[in-house]
């Protein structure tokens, strides 16, 4: 599976050297001033892990190219209805959770 991530902070990294055991090749690694163009040849799928300022932004043009998108960023769910519609709109798919630890989750 060719995977773009989208934020290549500390987590982007993480991710990346996390991927090949599980036959994920990451085929774009996106930062700070990404461009459609980035995106010429497209992957299957994006895992978005920016900043809660960023996070809409990228998760509302990745929905328009028709990415599926799994966000682990948190924070900007205050957009959460608008994002969620562009995705509907465009027919793709979004996962996020409004916190990954696995504590946190077991307690919900």
């Amino acid at each position: 599976m060719n995977v773009a991530i989208v934020g290549y902070g500390r987590m982007g990294r993480m991710i990346e050297s996390l991927a090949a055991p599980y036959q994920i090749a990451i085929s774009h690694r996106l930062d700070v001033g990404w461009t459609d163009a980035d995106l010429a040849t497209r992957p299957e799928a994006a895992i978005e892990f920016s900043t809660p300022e960023a996070a809409p932004h990228n998760l509302e043009r990745l929905a328009g190219l028709g990415i599926p998108v799994v966000c682990g960023t948190t924070g900007w769910f205050a957009e959460l209805a608008r994002i969620s519609a562009v995705f509907e709109q465009r027919h793709t798919a979004l996962v996020y959770s409004a916190n990954y630890s696995i504590g946190v989750n077991v307690f919900q």
